[in-house]
């Protein structure tokens, strides 16, 4: 029986998923074509188009993957029984962590055609989801703030998240303080950007 009646519809675009996401880690999202991603699972070049209408439409269930992915972490970290402040931090961590094994796919969720000239609606939806997570933290831990000043507070604590992953991720951070090892460099940024959002 040849691979193509082997699958199920269920499993062609659970297999194509899969192989995006690996040729993506390892290439990047740049080249990936549909017909690569065919050649790739063993199917015919015209197979993935049942599932996904065009390459931009793979694109982004791959991306929504990875944002669903971060997201569950993040909803984790919220449901604890720990401090604001411990939140916010395993939070920037996690972030951290995530970009670094999965750099490329970040590229994809912040930093490609599904965000630039224009910002997809379902990863904007998906976006605010994670800057929630953020604000109702930094409200929590300082409840007489402002929306307005809760927002921009929430907006710096995460860019100085992004802002520090993605120099990491782009090799532009070189100088280390002292003896600092990158960990604990990420470590210090996130713990700083705490100080920042929660200062009174």
């Amino acid at each position: 029986m040849s691979t193509k009646k082997r699958y199920h519809k269920e499993d062609l675009r659970g297999d194509l998923l899969k192989a995006g996401r690996a040729w993506i880690e390892a290439n990047g999202h740049v080249g990936l074509s549909m017909r690569t991603l065919a050649q790739q699972v063993g199917v015919s070049p015209g197979a993935p188009y049942h599932h996904f209408p065009d390459r931009r439409a793979f694109l982004l269930a791959l991306a929504l993957d990875g944002f669903r992915e971060m997201l569950a972490q993040s909803q984790g970290i919220a449901a604890s029984r720990a401090d604001p402040a411990a939140k916010l931090r395993a939070m920037g961590t996690e972030f951290i962590r995530f970009a670094q094994e999965n750099p490329r796919l970040v590229d994809l969720m912040y930093e490609s055609e599904l965000t630039n000239p224009a910002l997809d609606e379902d990863l904007f939806a998906l976006q605010q989801q994670g800057h929630a997570a953020l604000r109702s933290e930094i409200a929590r831990a300082m409840p007489g703030l402002g929306e307005d000043v809760a927002d921009l507070r929430t907006l710096a604590f995460w860019s100085a998240i992004y802002g520090f992953a993605s120099m990491r991720r782009k090799g532009v951070i070189r100088l280390m303080p002292g003896a600092m090892t990158i960990a604990d460099l990420a470590d210090a940024i996130v713990n700083r950007a705490i100080v920042a959002a929660l200062a009174v």
